[in-house]
């Protein structure tokens, strides 16, 4: 104890200096996790169950390695072991890398992938995010990086989206059951989501293994809403990933994903508003100058003389009608038109020529009374024998005239036949159909006999 105490940096000089010159070229073999890369070199964690070794590989060796590792990986390093004095970390330098065989971890992610895919999970036809949501759930561990970079996006892309939060452990023996309760309260429709992420930051595949589990994988395919998953960073894939409605290679390109773009859609509003006023403008233009050429054309100049020439015509055959049917109404002309129609009936011109050969019997009885000696009576009594007979035949020719008129009246009225076993037939306005072709098949006839009607429709 009466030795001096060394500092930090002098005990870790002396371990550097004991443990480098042994062990500059050894050989391990464990599996590969974490795997990163940090500006051109590559960082990752060796290990089995119980340990585990930081290795880097740096710019120069990897060209020269062998074999390029990736997480799950079981592979064999060959390389020196350096002690960092300045961060007291152990790190394995590596020179050569070649592939042992795929970890357990992997193994194992491999064949639930095939019993879930064995079931349809990863088949199922995905559905579409809403494209301008009002709500979207978000399933995460509070406080942690992931819900971070969820709540920055959305507030820079849409700052009056509504966020409901379902807080679930990221990892652990409480990630499963708390993020399949998160899945099942935040579907619920009492909440109006529209659709949900699930989100977690990166790791290595034993953190993020929770969301390989089976049940967590069926309840995300089975979920009621459109979900997005962000599990770890963009070279990690997850089970719960392959059963997503859509896969974001971040929590951030998640939130991207979910979340419209309110400045690029007001853009775009905008950009649109001034193509249709760009289109409307020009439209006006060119109607202005089909309107400036009609204008000028001389048809359109000639336009108010033709209304004026128009205008006097009518008013001149307004004021004609206004003298017609002041002179002589509608009513008196039919009565007139009656009358003549009337007086000119044969039988009316047979009765006036009874008449006048009455009055003249009259006359000639009446002057044969006043008629002096006898000498006038012979005379008198041959005009009467003369006029007997003239006057017969002309009464006969009459009525024998008027007997033919009436016989062409009969022959010309259309229900003659029907007496006769005829059929009067007529179309849907009244008139006599009188050739096969004036009717098409489809239309109706009215059908007249003698003693009724009946309404038939043509068949062909």
């Amino acid at each position: 104890m009466n030795d001096a105490p060394l500092s930090v940096k002098r005990l870790l000089e002396q371990i550097k200096a004991r443990i480098e010159a042994p062990f500059s070229a050894v050989c391990v073999v464990g599996e590969v996790s974490n795997l990163r890369t940090s500006g051109k070199h590559w960082y990752f964690t060796l290990k089995e169950e119980g340990a585990a070794l930081q290795c880097a590989v740096w710019a120069g060796s990897q060209r020269l390695l062998g074999h390029a590792p990736r997480d799950g990986e079981r592979v064999v390093l060959k390389g020196s072991l350096n002690l960092y004095v300045a961060g007291g970390s152990l790190t394995l330098a590596v020179t050569h890398c070649e592939l042992a065989g795929v970890g357990d971890l992997q193994a194992r992610l491999r064949q639930l992938e095939a019993e879930l895919r064995a079931e349809g999970l990863f088949d199922r036809e995905k559905r579409p995010l809403p494209r301008l949501p009002k709500r979207l759930g978000v399933v995460a561990a509070l406080g942690g990086a992931a819900l971070r970079d969820v709540l920055e996006v959305c507030s820079k892309r849409a700052p009056g989206l509504d966020l409901l939060l379902a807080p679930a452990a990221a990892q652990g023996d409480r990630c499963v059951p708390e993020n399949l309760a998160a899945l099942q309260e935040i579907q619920d429709e009492h909440w109006g989501c529209e659709a949900i992420l699930l989100v977690r930051g990166g790791g290595s595949l034993e953190d993020l293994w929770a969301f390989n589990d089976p049940q967590l994988v069926r309840a995300v395919a089975g979920c009621r809403l459109p979900i997005v998953t962000g599990v770890g960073h963009e070279i990690d894939t997850t089970l719960v990933d392959l059963a997503a409605d859509l896969r974001a290679a971040t929590p951030s390109h998640a939130a991207l994903l979910a979340t419209p773009d309110l400045a690029a859609l007001k853009g775009e509003v905008e950009r649109r508003e001034n193509a249709l006023l760009h289109i409307m403008q020009w439209r006006l233009r060119g109607l202005e100058s089909t309107l400036n050429l009609l204008s000028d054309s001389p048809g359109m100049r000639a336009v108010p003389q033709r209304l004026d020439r128009v205008g006097a015509r009518l008013a001149a055959l307004s004021h004609r009608l206004q003298l017609a049917g002041s002179g002589l109404g509608s009513s008196v002309r039919l009565a007139d038109l009656h009358l003549r129609l009337h007086l000119a009936h044969p039988r009316q011109r047979l009765d006036q020529t009874s008449h006048r050969l009455g009055m003249l019997r009259q006359r000639l009885l009446h002057v044969s009374g006043f008629a002096s000696g006898e000498s006038a009576r012979p005379r008198l009594l041959e005009s009467i024998r003369r006029l007997n007979p003239a006057m017969v035949n002309v009464l006969s020719h009459h009525e024998q005239r008027l007997a033919l008129l009436k016989a062409n009246l009969a022959g010309l009225d259309p229900k003659g036949p029907l007496s006769r076993g005829f059929v009067l037939a007529l179309d849907e306005q009244g008139r006599p159909i009188t050739s096969a072709s004036s009717v098409h098949p489809g239309d109706f006839t009215h059908l007249q006999w003698l003693d009724g009607e009946r309404t038939a429709r043509i068949e062909k």
